[in-house]
């Protein structure tokens, strides 16, 4: 393979994942935060200055540990000596964190069939060079799709999505090497004999 091909080759193993994944995050945002939380607040309502010193004796409420149980952060307000109590359960880490979740999960189901798509496109393109960069492309787009989504995958999961993409690539390598081997040992027509001799 000459200097042209292999740049070809390179130019759309790096190019074409980076336009699937900018695609796909323009047209599937990404959940933000900021959406699901006030950044700037803290939990605790305004502290009013006591006239004096008071010691504070704090109970714990079953509300609290519930709220920290469901995965919430708990929201306190103060006393008018100054003492802080707990008013409510605040979810909105947990909502956020929820949707990141189905974002990844969502993300890893449309881009894992494309990355695929592209790779048996790559295999059964008639250009060589062209179908292997495709082929290289496809699996960065599977790998990208995987990444994302997998520390949220089920141990199972995990496994069975190694598995599959193994078995592809195992198919892509024996698809490639029998078509090489195909074109090695195919017998030269009567028009490449005549060239041969020319």
């Amino acid at each position: 393979m000459d200097a042209k091909r292999i740049a070809m080759v390179l130019a759309i193993t790096v190019l074409l994942p980076l336009f699937v994944g900018l695609f796909a995050d323009a047209a599937y945002q990404e959940p933000k935060y900021e959406n699901y939380c006030n950044s700037s607040y803290n939990g605790y309502g305004s502290k009013p200055i006591p006239a004096q010193s008071v010691n504070c004796t704090y109970n714990t409420d079953p509300k609290q540990d519930k709220c920290y149980s469901d995965g919430g952060q708990p929201e306190y307000n103060y006393t008018q000596q100054g003492c802080s109590y707990f008013t409510s359960c605040n979810m909105c880490s947990k909502d956020f964190n929820t949707a990141q979740q189905m974002y990844y999960r969502n993300l890893f189901f449309i881009l894992l069939p494309i990355g695929l798509a592209i790779v048996i496109i790559g295999i059964y393109l008639v250009v060589d060079y062209i179908g292997a960069g495709l082929m290289f492309a496809g699996l960065i787009v599977m790998f990208y799709a995987t990444f994302r989504y997998f520390s949220d995958m089920s141990k199972v999961l995990r496994a069975l999505v190694i598995l599959i993409e193994l078995l592809v690539i195992m198919w892509i390598g024996y698809k490639k090497i029998e078509e090489r081997k195909n074109k090695i040992n195919k017998p030269m027509s009567g028009k490449d004999r005549k060239k041969g001799k020319r």
